[in-house]
């Protein structure tokens, strides 16, 4: 005697849908995996070519004389570089107003307030240079940053999927995650110390780089951190 397979309404036998779901979650777990792999070999590979153009721009400046800032649109996730060969230093600043640069001999900022410094407007970064004489008074004289003619620094945004999740820099009191900042370079071979935090679309991925304010040399990690994490 024969004995038949017990078969549903749709031709299939329980035996053989157990197998096909089986099948299924197979290929979407493997699938996730894959993704999670490629988003990580996405997020390295942006933050070595954000580590490198951080030590580029770094040598730039000592060697040319230059004042750089590196800005970050962290609502367009993209960066560039400029430069002015105008003095100026940064004055510390919220997150809102982010930073003021203005004209003198301090590296990184005065440490006496001048009520006649511009206004900063949104998250754009101001910046003051050497004083004018004028018929009436000494007024502060803005200084114009330009982009840098290279390959190596023409604008760029971060791969699809991954962002700019914030930035700790050293002339915001609090820490940016939106809007634009700027991370600023200075001739005597001085960068701002600062956290760029990378993520994943679901935040699940995080990198950090963390610049060395001396050496110019960038520290790559798998994971969030903030500045005053050493």
């Amino acid at each position: 005697m024969k004995i038949r397979e017990c078969r549903t309404e749709s031709g299939f036998t329980l035996f053989e849908i157990i197998i096909a779901i089986a099948v299924v979650g197979l290929i979407m777990g493997i699938a996730v995996s894959g993704m999670d792999r490629y988003l990580e070999t996405e997020m390295k590979a942006a933050s070595n070519k954000l580590a490198s153009t951080v030590r580029y721009v770094y040598n730039k400046a000592a060697t040319e004389g230059l004042y750089v800032r590196m800005v970050f649109d962290l609502s367009e996730h993209t960066y560039w570089v400029e430069a002015t060969t105008d003095p100026v230093k940064v004055e510390k600043q919220d997150a809102g107003s982010s930073a003021r640069a203005r004209g003198g001999k301090d590296k990184k900022k005065d440490q006496k307030e001048d009520e006649d410094a511009s206004k900063t407007e949104g998250d754009e970064t101001r910046t003051k240079g050497m004083f004018d004489e004028d018929a009436n008074k000494i007024k502060p004289k803005e200084v114009v940053f330009g982009a840098i003619d290279s390959f190596l620094l023409k604008p760029t945004k971060l791969p699809d999927g991954i962002f700019f999740k914030d930035i700790y820099v050293e002339h915001l009191i609090f820490p940016a995650d939106g809007g634009k900042v700027s991370i600023f370079f200075f001739p005597n071979g001085y960068v701002e110390e600062a956290v760029i935090n990378l993520r994943d679309e679901g935040d699940e991925i995080n990198y950090s780089l963390k610049t060395n304010p001396v050496s110019g040399r960038v520290n790559i990690e798998n994971f969030y951190r903030k500045l005053e994490e050493r």
